[in-house]
C-alpha cells in the first residue's frame, strides 16, 4: 500500500512537520484577506451582468423566439418520430442524438487538415441544431434559454457583427463571421446538451477519445519519419539537435499544443472520474500518450502552460503535495533529452529570432491601436484585413509572413474592439470565480474534477495567449468554444440547487 511505503511515510512527515503548519497559518490567513477583499469579490463573485443581460429586451426576444420556432417545429417534429427512418433507429445505441453529437465533436479534431473544410463545423454545428430544436418541439429535451451562455459570448457577437462596418476586407472578414457564429453554436450545443451528469460524462469520453486519437496520429509522424526541422516553427541557429516538431492532424506545433492544453485536463478529469480502480487505472495511464505528444510539439508556452494546469490540479486536489510537485520537477530536469532542454533555453536567449519577431509585431499593434481609435472600433475580423491595415505600422517586418499579433488578448481587441473584447475576458474571470466556489462546495466528486480540469485549462491558456494568437486556425478556435461551453455547463450543474 501507498501510505506504508517510504513515499507513504515522507508524506506523513510533510504533514505533520511545522513547515507545513506555518505555511497552512500563511494560506489560511491570506485566504481571510483575500475574500475580505473590494476589489477580489468584484473580480470573483457573483455576474450581475448576466443577470441584467437576462432583463434585457434582446434577451426575452431571443427567449421568445425560441419559443415560437419550437411550437412551429411541433409537428414537424412529431412527423419526423412518426416516419419510418425514427421508428428503425429508435432504441438504436449508435443513431441517436447524443452519440451523434459526441462522435461530431470528436471527428472534427481527427479529419486531417488536408480534407479538413471549415464549412464541415457549421454544416455539423447547423444540423444538430435543428435536431436539438425537433427535439425540445416534441418534449423529448429540455431547452435550453438562447441567453443562457451569458452577456460576455454576447457582446463578443456584437463586436464580430460591429466590426464588419469598420473592416477593409468585407469579403474575408464575412469568412471569419462564419467561424465566429459556428464556436458559438457549438458552444450553446454543447450547453444545451451537457444538462444532466450522465451527458456530461458521456461527452468528456469522447473528448478524451479524440485527445488520444490527435496524440497518437502525432507520435505516429515522428516515428514514420513525417516530420522535420521547418525553420519557419524552429530557428536552426539556436535550436541545435532539435527535430521536428509533430503536429498531428492541425498543420502547426502550436496548434496541436492549444488543443492539448484544454482537453488533456479535462481527460484527466475523465479518468480520475472512472468508478471502478483499474478503469480509472488505466485511463490515467493513457494520458501519458497526450503528455508525450505535448512534449514533441517542442512548444514552450505549451509546456509552460501545462506545468501551470498541472500545479492548479494539485492545488486542488491535495495542497500538500505542491513540494513534492516542485521536486519531482527539478529532479526530473536532468532526465529531459537534451533538445527539450535546448529548446527550454531558448526562452532567455536574446537571438532567437521567433522573440524578436513577436515583439517587433507587438509594438507595430500597438502603434496601430493608438492611432486613429482603433482600439475602440477595430479594424475587423481576419488576415487580410490585418495585412491591410498594418503595412503602414510594421516596420522592418516581412509583411506578406505576418498574419495577425500574436497575442489573443491584442488580437481581439484589434479586431472587434475594446468593448466586446473586455466583456470576454470579464466573462471568463467571472467563470473562474463560479468555478472555484463550486469546487468548495460539497457534491459530486465527478463534475468537480471537471470544474477543476476547467480552471487549470483556462489559467494555461491564460498564459499561452500572450505568445499565441491560437483563434488563428478555426479547429483551435472551434475547440475553445467547445471547452468553454463544458465548463459553463458543469458550473450551471454544480450551482443548481
Amino acid at each position: 500500500m501507498l501510505q506504508d511505503s517510504v513515499l507513504g511515510a515522507v508524506y506523513r512527515a510533510w504533514g505533520e512537520s511545522w513547515i507545513f503548519s506555518l505555511l497552512r497559518c500563511v494560506w489560511r490567513a491570506l485566504c481571510g484577506l483575500a475574500s475580505e477583499s473590494r476589489v477580489f469579490r468584484i473580480i470573483f463573485g457573483p455576474s450581475r451582468g448576466d443577470a441584467l443581460w437576462s432583463d434585457t429586451l434582446a434577451a426575452r426576444g431571443l427567449r421568445a423566439g425560441m419559443k415560437g420556432l419550437t411550437r412551429l417545429l411541433r409537428p414537424l417534429a412529431g412527423a419526423v418520430t412518426d416516419s419510418a427512418a425514427a421508428r428503425l433507429c429508435s432504441g438504436s445505441a449508435l443513431v441517436n442524438y447524443d452519440f451523434l453529437f459526441g462522435a461530431f465533436c470528436c471527428g472534427m479534431f481527427l479529419v486531417p487538415h488536408e480534407y479538413w473544410n471549415n464549412a464541415f463545423a457549421l454544416i455539423g454545428a447547423l444540423v444538430f441544431l435543428a435536431f436539438y430544436l425537433l427535439q425540445v418541439a416534441e418534449g423529448r429535451r429540455r431547452g435550453l434559454a438562447p441567453d443562457a451562455p451569458g452577456l460576455g459570448l454576447a457582446l463578443l457577437l456584437l463586436g464580430c457583427l460591429l466590426s464588419m462596418l469598420f473592416t477593409p476586407t468585407r469579403g474575408s472578414s464575412l469568412r471569419i463571421l462564419f467561424y465566429f457564429i459556428t464556436s458559438l453554436l457549438l458552444c450553446y450545443e454543447v450547453m444545451a446538451y451537457c444538462q444532466d451528469r450522465q451527458s456530461l460524462r458521456r461527452l468528456l469520453a469522447f473528448l478524451y477519445f479524440a485527445t488520444l486519437a490527435m496524440s497518437l496520429m502525432a507520435i505516429a509522424q515522428r516515428a514514420l519519419g513525417l516530420v522535420h526541422l521547418n525553420a519557419s516553427f524552429t530557428d536552426p541557429t539556436i535550436n541545435e539537435g532539435v527535430p521536428g516538431r509533430v503536429y498531428g492532424t492541425v498543420d502547426n506545433p502550436n496548434n496541436l499544443s492549444g488543443i492539448l492544453q484544454m482537453f488533456l485536463p479535462l481527460s484527466a478529469a475523465f479518468a480520475g472520474g472512472a468508478k471502478r480502480g483499474w478503469k480509472r487505472t488505466l485511463l490515467s495511464l493513457g494520458l501519458l500518450i497526450p503528455a508525450l505528444a505535448l512534449l514533441m510539439t517542442y512548444s514552450r508556452s505549451g509546456w509552460l502552460a501545462i506545468m501551470l494546469a498541472a500545479a492548479i490540479w494539485v492545488f486542488y486536489r491535495n495542497k500538500r503535495l505542491l513540494p513534492a510537485l516542485a521536486v519531482l520537477a527539478v529532479l526530473a530536469v536532468p532526465l529531459l533529452p537534451h533538445s527539450v532542454l535546448t529548446r527550454f533555453s531558448t526562452i532567455f536567449n536574446n537571438r532567437d529570432t521567433s522573440r524578436d519577431y513577436r515583439i517587433r509585431i507587438w509594438r507595430g499593434v500597438l502603434a496601430m491601436l493608438r492611432d486613429r481609435g482603433y482600439w475602440i472600433t477595430g479594424i475587423g475580423m481576419g488576415p487580410d484585413a490585418f495585412q491591410y491595415v498594418f503595412r503602414s505600422y510594421g516596420v522592418n517586418l516581412p509583411l506578406e509572413s505576418v498574419f495577425h499579433s500574436q497575442m489573443l488578448y491584442l488580437e481581439i481587441d484589434m479586431e472587434v474592439g475594446i468593448a466586446a473584447a473586455l466583456g470576454f475576458f470579464w466573462m471568463l474571470l467571472k467563470l473562474l470565480g463560479r468555478s472555484g466556489r463550486a469546487i468548495c462546495r460539497p457534491g459530486d466528486r465527478r463534475e468537480r474534477l471537471v470544474l477543476i480540469a476547467g480552471v487549470a485549462s483556462v489559467c494555461a491558456l491564460a498564459v499561452s495567449a500572450i505568445v499565441e494568437y491560437l483563434w488563428f486556425y478555426p479547429r483551435c478556435m472551434f475547440a475553445f468554444f467547445l471547452f468553454l461551453g463544458l465548463i459553463m455547463a458543469a458550473v450551471r450543474m454544480e450551482e443548481k440547487p
